[in-house]
């Protein structure tokens, strides 16, 4: 079943949460005895994992499950809360107006609208102030992705990089639990939103492939789950402060080409990947980005094309202005030239890769492991001399007094499993 998700900015539900927080154990036992929940241990267990996430997503809508046959792997379920329980609560909760909640339905053609809870004002006013002691289940997740959409969590063997990243990932989210973020209004010091209490996890995709143990790579996917991307827009970031200082955010130009340049010949590529033209037409750069990011994607070029298409025609209903004027660029540019002109200009001019191109998701989720491992291995970095850093995809966020240590170590640190980038070739 495909899903339809009205609200963008849902947030997906966190099972891996605990927190040994005693304000939060106050506030389940006020809402257990106000509620009809009857079943102390296994009532209190789930009240307590709906308050984190609603908690942690900070008056977001989260998307939850209602259906009992599913089950939650003890890896991923701190709390051992089932989607039964949890159903039961989320009814009393909306009775008692502390949040909102809308049931999904199946819809005609395959369809369906997810389920998902929202805190009220009341509620709201209860959770925010309370501090957190986040305690996840499990910080590396590895989920498989089914043919009708689904990413569903599943087990798996550690191996030397999972008890790794797992170590590395405990560090770091330590280290950003000592400090204060916050995101200001730009017209003053006013706080506009709290950025503390998040959790960064790395979810990875199940390729099949294993080593000679039998133990799953890890080599695919592997993006941090945290929520600074979705909680606010670029714009909005350059007003971040940790612990009261401005910060500056700086990222790795044209990463996922300069990915594949820096594991398959060892040089990054030398000017803008990304510019181009054919038969003397400039292409806008966002529309040569668009088109090699869905041809890393795909494994046909009339596949690549569908993509690209699809990306251009929500960009027409947009409300941004600079979403409209790439629009427009884009429907100009087709009256000239090909999508798939484009595509193979751009494969000639990147002829040292161009067999990474066209070969499915499959690739592309390895390039974007490798974008991954490259990030958080400047993170370890930073991690390791105490400055702290929040990464959206490909960026890092820093103080702007660490700018220069984040522009060395963005420039020295390698891959650091050599043996993936291996596995890319």
């Amino acid at each position: 079943m495909t899903f339809i998700i009205k609200d963008p900015d849902a947030q997906s539900f966190n099972y891996t949460l605990d927190s040994s927080s005693g304000e939060l154990a106050v506030l389940v036992d006020k809402l257990f005895e106000e509620t009809n929940l009857n079943r102390h241990q296994v009532h209190k267990r789930g009240l307590k994992l709906i308050l984190l996430n609603l908690i942690i997503f900070k008056g977001s809508k989260v998307l939850i499950s209602r259906d009992n046959n599913s089950k939650r792997l003890a890896r991923y379920n701190a709390l051992d809360a089932g989607v039964t329980a949890i159903s039961t609560i989320t009814d009393e909760l909306e009775k008692s107006e502390y949040i909102y909640l809308i049931k999904g339905k199946n819809l005609p053609y395959g369809n369906g609208i997810r389920s998902s809870i929202q805190a009220t004002s009341t509620l709201n006013t209860l959770l925010k102030p309370i501090t957190l002691q986040l305690v996840p289940s499990e910080l590396v997740l590895f989920r498989e992705d089914g043919l009708d959409g689904s990413k569903k969590l599943i087990d798996y063997i550690d191996t030397p990089r999972t008890v790794r990243i797992r170590r590395e990932l405990t560090a770091y989210n330590e280290l950003l639990g000592s400090v204060n973020v916050e995101l200001r209004d730009p017209s003053g010091p006013k706080i506009s939103k709290n950025l503390n209490n998040i959790i960064v996890q790395r979810q990875f995709i199940d390729t099949g492939e294993a080593d000679s143990k039998g133990r799953p790579l890890f080599n695919s996917g592997g993006r941090s789950t945290s929520a600074w991307a979705s909680l606010i827009s670029s714009p909005e970031r350059s007003h971040i402060y940790i612990d009261g200082k401005p910060t500056i955010e700086i990222d790795y130009q044209a990463s996922a080409i300069n990915v594949i340049y820096k594991a398959l010949t060892g040089v990054l590529c030398v000017g803008d990947p990304y510019s181009l033209y054919v038969r003397g037409i400039k292409i806008p750069r966002h529309l040569v980005k668009s088109i090699a990011t869905s041809s890393l994607n795909t494994d046909t070029v009339k596949g690549s094309s569908t993509v690209v298409g699809s990306i251009y025609g929500e960009l027409e209903t947009s409300r941004k202005i600079e979403n409209l004027a790439k629009y427009n660029q884009y429907q100009s540019i087709k009256k000239k030239v090909k999508i798939k002109d484009i595509l193979e200009a751009f494969l000639i001019k990147h002829s040292p890769i161009r067999h990474m191109f066209l070969r499915g998701k499959e690739v592309g989720n390895k390039v974007q492991c490798l974008e991954s491992d490259l990030v958080f291995a400047v993170v370890n970095e930073l991690t390791n001399r105490s400055i702290p850093t929040l990464t959206v995809h490909d960026s890092f966020i820093v103080k702007a007094s660490d700018k220069d240590t984040l522009d060395t170590l963005m420039t020295t640190t390698g891959f650091p499993d050599q043996d993936l980038v291996k596995g890319l070739i």
